[in-house]
Formats: C-alpha cells, sequence, structure tokens
C-alpha cells in the first residue's frame, strides 16, 4: 500500500497552493531550538518562484496556443469567404472522386473549414478547403467535342460565269 501512496502522491502535481501550506507547515511544526536554516529556506522561496514562474509560462502558452488556433480558424474563414460565387475544384475527402461547383457557402464541419458547393447537377456537396485544387471565377469552357453536326451548305460561289452574248469574249 505504500507504493500505493507514493504513487498517488506522483500522480497528483503540486500547485503553488500546496507549496505555501506546506511550507507554513513546516515552518509552524520546527523546532524553536533549531529553526529552519536560512539557506534551506531561501531554497524553497527559489523553488516556490520557479514554481510561480512555470505555472506563469504554461498559463501564457496555453493562451498563445488558443490565439493561434482561432487565428487559424479566422484565416480559413476569410479564405473561404473569398471563394463564394466562384468555381472550384477538388478531390472529395469520402471517395475520392473529383468534385466542382459554385462556393455557396463556408462553414467548420468536423474541426476542419469547409466549402459547401452547388455542383452541376443541382446537388449540394461539402468540399473540405484543403482538397480545393483549383478556384475559377467561371468554371471553366467546356472541352466537349461530341458534336458531330456537319455543315453541308456551301454559301460560296467559285464558278466562273462567262457572258457568250459580249461581242468582246472570245
Amino acid at each position: 500500500t505504500s507504493g500505493q501512496s507514493i504513487s498517488n502522491a506522483v500522480n497528483k502535481a503540486l500547485g503553488k497552493d500546496d507549496f505555501l501550506k506546506l511550507l507554513m507547515t513546516e515552518l509552524k511544526n520546527q523546532d524553536p531550538l533549531q529553526p529552519l536554516d536560512n539557506k534551506d529556506f531561501i531554497a524553497q522561496m527559489a523553488q516556490f518562484s520557479s514554481l510561480e514562474q512555470m505555472n506563469n509560462v504554461s498559463k501564457s502558452m496555453d493562451d498563445l496556443s488558443k490565439s493561434m488556433f482561432n487565428f487559424a480558424q479566422q484565416a480559413s474563414l476569410t479564405q473561404g469567404a473569398a471563394m463564394i460565387g466562384k468555381w472550384v475544384g477538388g478531390i472529395s475527402v469520402d471517395n475520392s472522386t473529383p468534385m466542382e461547383g459554385i462556393v455557396e457557402a463556408v462553414k467548420w464541419l468536423d474541426g476542419e473549414p469547409t466549402v459547401q458547393i452547388r455542383k452541376n447537377d443541382g446537388t449540394l456537396a461539402d468540399l473540405e478547403m484543403n482538397l480545393v485544387t483549383l478556384v475559377m471565377e467561371k468554371p471553366p469552357v467546356s472541352s466537349d467535342t461530341t458534336d458531330t453536326t456537319i455543315d453541308t451548305t456551301d454559301t460560296s460561289d467559285t464558278t466562273e460565269t462567262t457572258d457568250s452574248t459580249d461581242p468582246a469574249t472570245p
């Protein structure tokens, strides 16, 4: 059971309040004939100061991380908003098939910035912004060459006519 108590003590992180309580208890219970040595007291105060600084650094890092995440979200939303009304092409994350359409909205879906597009068939689909590979003002011109209509009307007359009644004509 002493192993469990050591394990529990190791798992519980001591904060500054715990450290101050421990120091005050030590000062209250010290032997008046052998008070705490100045070096020991200074060392404990230095440890307390270090603990406080580490807590402040940890809090600052957490705040910085949150700020950077918020900035990244805002940048993604701004980038997505610039795509509204534009034609985009990309690859679907679900089945890796090409997707294309006009961006109608920007949203967060499962923690990812996503554009909602209206595909050529009129249906709406979600496309993660990191999978967008092409952004254009207008859809590309179709390269469909299946039009096999042949114009057979000849509007040009290339035959030369001569008037046989003209005396100047040989």
